[in-house]
Parts: C-alpha cells; sequence; structure tokens
C-alpha cells in the first residue's frame, strides 16, 4: 500500500485549532529540548508555524518565533554573534520529525515555507552541533553557521548558531 505524500500546512497560529496547538506542542515536548513551562503561549505568538502531516499522522512539526530578549541574549552571548532585534527578528526553531520520518529531507519541506514567509527579514536558529540533517537544511534554506559552538545550558551537548541574513541595499539593487 502507497501512502500518500507528506502535507506541509503552515499558518499563524491564531488560524489553528486549540487542539492543532496542542499537538504541536505534544509534538515540540516529545523532542525534550525546550523548556516546557510556557511553551504553549510562546507557540501561540510565533509568526508561523507549520505542520508536516502523512495518511493523517502527524509527523513533524516547525515555528517561526518572536524571540523573547533573554533567549535573543543568552545565545548572542555564548556564541559570540551579536544578534539585534531589527536584524533578525524571527527564529527558525520547534523543529521536530519524530525518528520513524527521518532520513526522507522532510525537514527542508516543513521549513521552507517559514522561511519564505520571513521574506527579506533576518532569522537566526540554533541546532546540535551532532545534528548534521537540520545543518543541511539550513544550509539549503540560506542559513550560514556563525560564531562559536557553545555548551548548552539545557543538557550536555553542544549547540551552534546559524543566521540567515537579510539581504543588504546592494544586494536589493542588484535583484531589480
Amino acid at each position: 500500500m502507497k501512502t500518500e505524500d507528506p502535507q506541509i500546512i503552515a499558518k499563524a497560529p491564531a488560524a489553528c485549532s486549540d487542539a492543532e496547538i496542542a499537538d504541536f506542542v505534544a509534538l515540540v515536548l516529545v523532542g525534550n529540548e525546550v523548556i516546557p513551562r510556557g511553551l504553549e503561549g510562546r507557540v501561540r505568538s510565533a509568526e508561523r508555524i507549520a505542520f508536516l502531516r502523512e495518511s493523517g499522522c502527524l509527523l513533524g512539526v516547525a515555528g517561526l518565533k518572536h524571540p523573547s530578549q533573554n533567549h535573543r541574549n543568552e545565545v548572542a552571548s555564548l556564541s559570540g554573534v551579536p544578534l539585534p532585534s531589527k536584524e533578525f527578528p524571527f527564529e527558525l526553531g520547534w523543529v521536530f520529525i519524530l525518528p520513524s520520518a527521518r532520513g526522507r529531507h522532510l525537514s527542508l519541506l516543513l521549513c521552507r515555507p517559514l522561511i519564505e514567509s520571513a521574506a527579506v527579514q533576518g532569522v537566526f536558529a540554533t541546532s546540535k552541533i551532532a545534528n548534521g540533517s537540520i545543518h543541511s537544511t539550513l544550509s539549503k534554506l540560506g542559513f550560514l553557521s556563525a560564531g562559536v559552538a557553545y555548551q548548552s545550558p539545557r543538557g550536555n551537548y553542544q549547540l551552534q548558531a546559524f543566521l540567515r541574513l537579510p539581504p543588504t541595499p546592494v544586494l536589493q539593487r542588484m535583484r531589480r
């Protein structure tokens, strides 16, 4: 029996049902890389969130977040990368795909509409050093590794910052 092609739905959290928000939060928590307290509120205040479904099953989620100033400052301080909110208003995060669905390049499908919705604005992301598959996805989405690897405040692993730079006025003029 052939399974359906993966379906990606990206939308503003305000356009989501309470059940969709609950499903999103539950899958993010399975990844065990976020602070659970207040997660639902952070998800509801995101710019956009994306759902990856196949044959009706939720396989993955990702979000284009409005990071708190405390989080932004922590990443900037630990990575050595300045992250001014005017240049980098968004963070790509909460990217999680169930282990049974990994290895199929689905993270690119899941994250692409979120990055497209950021348009010409800068976006930052962080990832475990050992997660080469998401590094490949970030690269394909226009992100570059930035700063130094740093110890995660949440666990015994190293993180790396990635930046998708906003276009400079010179680049914008060249594209016209």
